[in-house]
């Protein structure tokens, strides 16, 4: 340990103030700007505590989004409410904003503990910030001189220092090694939920944005497509658009053939529109189908179940002749590529466990089987 680390002193990390009453944050019909980009209104609301993580491509408007409320951008309509007060037209260094950079922006000069020292939102005190994040061995040392992750750890705590109204984070860990990005987005999520501020993380990975995110955003071309729970959004993307950008595995399209009073649907799928699925009613805000619609069929891999010819289908409604075509193991689960009649295409996600009880092999002859609430309709 450096001696310099040695001689700071420590203590009790400050206490958030007392909150407002209403959404920490609030954005109504806010419509942010640069250059020839420019966003449909945005409108949303953080309670304290509440993390957002926003999803989407390049150029969907997720950065500017950020700027915009931090107050680099100016908006071209709407209000930004942060901690109960009007800060539209509020320079940023009044919004009391806890921003991380892309890059992590630390000065390459300055020793980590001066990093740190450098426009802290409040008094808390520089032992107690480098305690809060494991960084008192690296107080004295330089950027320059730390990993990835440890420069990264160093511009979170600058950005959660003292008592910020509200978290901003664009792209936290898109610059951290495969290897240490679990252990640095636990880390991340332990230290905004002890900093009790609504958070906004940017992010391209639907994984990150599902892990870290109370509630998920997906953005496109400058409009908020859905932005709901995060179970929610996976499990029920609002249209086609967004079951893409969510990475949904398997999207197929069919025509409705039966709408049940109490809106379940009857889908049928495949060029001929051979296969029949039942599906659960509809819950993305867009009503039911109506019968003879063009649809598409959203089924997330890991709601797939594959039983093999020598065991007993579970019986829920969905049960389907299939050939396994291909298996690819990936790090956390193995892939199967199935076929259905008709070309249909479906992939599986199966745990390793699983294939060491099942011999499976290319040309075997399966089942695929569907819960009808895992097979979700959108409109097309």
């Amino acid at each position: 340990m450096d001696a310099a680390s040695n001689a700071l002193p420590s203590s009790e990390a400050v206490r958030p103030a007392p909150a407002p009453p209403g959404p920490a944050l609030e954005l109504q019909g806010l419509v942010t700007a640069v250059g020839r980009y420019r966003s449909k209104p945005i409108s949303l609301r953080l309670q304290r505590g509440q993390t957002l993580a926003l999803v989407g491509a390049n150029g969907a408007g997720k950065s500017t989004l950020l700027d915009t409320i931090a107050g680099f951008l100016d908006p071209q309509a709407g209000r930004v409410w942060i901690a109960g007060r009007d800060c539209t037209e509020a320079p940023p260094e009044s919004r009391r904003v806890g921003y991380l950079f892309q890059t992590d922006a630390l000065f390459p000069h300055r020793s980590v503990a001066e990093n740190l020292q450098f426009g802290r939102l409040a008094s808390e005190e520089l032992g107690a910030l480098l305690d809060r994040f494991n960084l008192r061995a690296l107080a004295a040392r330089r950027p320059g001189q730390l990993s990835g992750g440890e420069r990264q750890r160093v511009a979170l705590a600058r950005a959660l220092a003292g008592t910020p109204d509200i978290v901003l984070l664009d792209e936290p860990l898109s610059a951290i090694d495969p290897s240490a990005r679990p252990a640095l987005r636990e880390e991340l999520a332990r230290q905004l939920q002890r900093c009790h501020a609504p958070s906004i993380i940017v992010t391209h990975d639907p994984t990150e944005a599902m892990a870290l995110g109370q509630l998920v955003g997906v953005m496109h071309a400058g409009e908020l497509r859905q932005c709901a729970p995060a179970a929610e959004v996976f499990a029920r993307p609002a249209d086609l658009l967004t079951a893409q950008l969510l990475n949904v595995e398997n999207i197929w399209p069919g025509t409705v053939t039966e709408v049940t009073p109490t809106g379940r649907l009857r889908v049928h799928i495949g060029p001929t529109g051979g296969i029949g699925l039942e599906a659960g009613p509809s819950e993305s805000g867009h009503g039911t189908p109506s019968l003879g619609s063009q649809v598409h069929v959203c089924v997330r891999a890991a709601n797939v179940i594959v039983v093999p010819g020598t065991q007993s289908p579970m019986d829920l409604g969905n049960l389907m002749e299939a050939r396994l075509v291909k298996i690819r193991p990936l790090p956390s689960f193995v892939q199967l590529q199935c076929e259905l009649t008709h070309g249909v295409v479906v992939l599986a996600h199966v745990l390793p466990w699983q294939l060491r009880r099942w011999p499976l092999a290319p040309g075997d002859s399966i089942r695929i089987e569907l819960h009808p609430v895992d097979v979700h309709v959108t409109s097309r």
